[in-house]
């Protein structure tokens, strides 16, 4: 049976083979315009499957290459303020070194009090630094001025309002740093050791020691120790004097009669009874009583309590049981503790408290200013030696910005290399994605020209099909 071809399959074959070779004319025109091969799913799918990965990963390292250089940018705004504050703390040390030199009036040394108390305000200005409304030296809280310069009491002190967590960026595969250091490490960096105590100046020692680790004072304090009144032992016929005391703690007593007297601590027999009277020990304390006459116990152990404070009388720690090892005084100012060993107190006084290991940048500059201004009044000599000392804390703090300086600094330069890592990743996925994705030029307007050549041959066929057809359809 032989198959008719009829005019209607005559002109569908030429109607498909004139799309056809549009369609293939037009994807050559679309690829050579566009320069890619692939365009949508249906050119290739086994491509598109290699290409939607690709173009994940180039997505996901241009973000790496942006944090890399928002990292960079920080980390350097950050190290700029850091050599700020080196060259602060370096003009601290100058001045340090010559307001100890004995030559300088206390005139002069309140001259170099009023560049200190600048270089203060300026050093809460670096820790305050910003990039944009963003604080630099606040952990992970950047809303906020980290540190806070405040007085209370005629006491100053720099509150850091920030945490002790970093921000962090991830910055190439697999790789994060850290965009800041808190500020707290800088400018409050701490590594506390021994509390020592020394007689103020015009205050004899009054026995009190440390009491052990646990103090969680700040640079220089002063404890003050006061006569609170008599404790256990104390005979019925005496009670406390009016007058000066300077006696602490276990006492021994003796009464004698015709004549009635009383001696304190081996000291010289008072007549009594006596109202205020003065008692001297054998070691030159001296403790006032009020006698009423001889007990029946003629001889013992009496104690003298003892108030223990920081902060200058308000809170007080009472001490009444001088066996006892330690005792915690807290300030009322600023909440810290000093634990203090009462077992040897024998006499009031103040003791010069200074906590080693605390004096940070701003601790060692308000402590600095203020013994340049010597508000307590104290001897040239000992205001020399105790700015002296000073250069030591000084270098100390210094470190410390020299440390952060240095850590900063090598996350910066790291920067680099982490940047060029990415790039190199960048290249090498754009490479993939080009042999997979991109159309090459040369054959695609070589496909072009035949694919053109077979269209309009196609044409030219269909055109005279169909002529050929219409004439016969006229005869």
């Amino acid at each position: 049976m032989s198959t008719r071809i009829t005019q209607g399959m005559m002109f569908s074959r030429a109607r498909r083979d004139v799309q056809s070779g549009l369609f293939r004319y037009t994807r050559l025109q679309e690829q050579i315009a566009t320069q890619r091969r692939v365009n949508r799913p249906s050119d290739d799918p086994a491509a598109a499957l290699q290409i939607l990965p690709l173009r994940s990963d180039l997505a996901n390292l241009q973000q790496l290459s942006d944090n890399v250089s928002l990292a960079r940018e920080s980390l350097n705004t950050s190290t700029a303020s850091l050599e700020d504050a080196s060259a602060l703390m370096q003009r601290a040390r100058e001045l340090t070194t010559q307001a100890a030199n004995g030559t300088l009036s206390a005139s002069d040394r309140q001259s170099i009090g009023a560049e200190v108390e600048q270089l203060l305000s300026q050093l809460v200005g670096i820790g305050n630094s910003r990039r944009g409304d963003r604080f630099l030296f606040g952990g992970t809280n950047t809303g906020e001025a980290p540190f806070e310069l405040v007085t209370n009491a005629g006491s100053t002190r720099v509150l850091y309002r920030g945490n002790r967590e970093s921000l962090s960026v991830e910055v190439a595969p697999g790789v994060s740093t850290e965009l800041n250091v808190p500020g707290n490490e800088i400018f409050q960096a701490r590594s506390r050791t021994a509390t020592t105590f020394a007689p103020a100046f015009g205050s004899a020692a009054t026995g009190a020691v440390s009491g052990g680790p646990g103090d969680t004072g700040i640079g220089f304090a002063q404890l003050q120790v006061t006569f609170a009144g008599l404790g256990t032992g104390t005979p019925g016929t005496v009670t406390a004097g009016a007058g000066a005391t300077t006696a602490l703690g276990p006492l021994t007593y003796t009464f004698t009669t015709a004549p009635n007297t009383l001696s304190i601590g081996g000291g010289p027999a008072v007549p009594i009874p006596v109202t205020d009277g003065a008692f001297a020990t054998a070691d030159g304390r001296t403790i006032s009583l009020t006698v009423t006459g001889v007990p029946a116990t003629t001889s013992g152990t009496m104690i003298a309590n003892a108030n223990l404070s920081t902060d200058g009388g308000a809170t007080t720690a009472l001490v009444d049981q001088f066996a006892d090892q330690s005792r915690d005084i807290t300030n009322g100012d600023d909440g810290s503790v000093l634990y203090v060993d009462v077992r040897n107190i024998r006499r009031t006084g103040t003791e010069d408290v200074k906590f080693g290991g605390t004096f940070d940048a701003f601790t060692t500059l308000i402590t600095l200013r203020d013994l340049l201004a010597n508000d307590a009044g104290m001897p040239d000599g000992t205001v020399r030696d105790r700015i002296a000392q000073m250069i030591g804390e000084v270098d100390g703090a210094h470190d410390a910005v020299l440390d952060g300086l240095r850590e900063l600094g090598f996350r910066s330069s790291s920067m680099e290399t982490l940047k060029n890592r990415v790039e190199g990743l960048r290249v090498s996925r754009n490479e993939s994605l080009s042999r997979v994705q991109d159309t090459d030029i040369a054959d695609a307007i070589l496909e072009l020209q035949q694919q053109d050549i077979s269209y309009q041959a196609a044409l030219q066929i269909s055109a005279r099909v169909i002529q050929t057809s219409l004439q016969g359809l006229l005869r």
